[in-house]
C-alpha cells in the first residue's frame, strides 16, 4: 500500500517536472529567436539614424536658418512605390502656417502653369536643396522627401533619391544665360 501511495506522488512530480522544462524550453527559444532578427533590425535602424545625421543636420541649417520653418524626421523599414526594398525615408514637414499657405498658393500655380518666374524659382530652389542632399544618401532605395499639409492629406513638392528626382523639378529660365546674350 505505500508504494501505491508514493507512485502517484512521483508521477504528479514527474508531470510537474516535464511541464515546466516545456516551458522553459519555449521560452528559451522564443527569445532565441526573437534576439537576432531584433538586434539585426535594430543596428540596421541605429546605423541609418548615424548615417543621416549629417544630412539631416544640412536640411535643418537650410530650411530653419530663420526661425522653425520645417520639421525633419527619418523613417525607417518604408515600403512604398519608390522602391522595391524597404528603405529609409527623410520627411521634411512645412510647419509654419504663414509658408504653408504661401507654398499651397505657389505651388498650385507652378502645377496649372500660372506660375510667376518667382514662383517657379521658390518652387525649384527647395527642389534642388533636396536634390543636392539626396546625392549624398548611401543607397539608391532611400528618398528625401519635401511636403507640406493641405486639409488631412500632405502634398509631396520635392522628393529624390541619390540618382534621380522622383518629383520632376520645375522648368525655370536661367537669368544668367539672359545677362550673357544681352551683353
Amino acid at each position: 500500500m505505500h508504494g501505491n501511495y508514493r507512485e502517484p506522488i512521483n508521477k504528479k512530480y514527474l508531470i510537474i517536472s516535464l511541464i515546466g522544462v516545456a516551458i522553459i524550453a519555449i521560452i528559451m527559444s522564443v527569445f532565441t529567436l526573437r534576439s537576432p532578427s531584433k538586434t539585426t533590425s535594430h543596428s540596421t535602424s541605429n546605423k541609418s539614424k548615424v548615417e543621416y545625421t549629417a544630412i539631416k543636420k544640412n536640411l535643418d541649417k537650410k530650411f530653419n536658418d530663420n526661425g522653425r520653418i520645417v520639421e525633419i524626421k527619418e523613417e525607417h523599414d518604408i515600403n512604398d512605390s519608390t522602391s522595391k526594398k524597404p528603405h529609409t525615408v527623410i520627411v521634411i514637414r512645412l510647419i509654419d502656417n504663414q509658408t504653408q499657405k504661401y507654398l499651397k498658393t505657389t505651388y498650385e500655380a507652378v502645377q496649372n502653369n500660372t506660375a510667376s518666374e518667382d514662383q517657379k524659382m521658390y518652387i525649384y530652389s527647395i527642389q534642388k536643396i533636396v536634390s543636392d542632399q539626396a546625392k549624398k544618401l548611401h543607397n539608391d532605395n532611400d528618398v528625401i522627401q519635401f511636403v507640406y499639409k493641405d486639409g488631412k492629406k500632405y502634398v509631396p513638392v520635392a522628393s529624390s533619391q541619390k540618382n534621380k528626382f522622383l518629383i520632376t523639378p520645375v522648368k525655370i529660365q536661367n537669368d544668367d544665360t539672359k545677362k550673357t546674350a544681352d551683353s
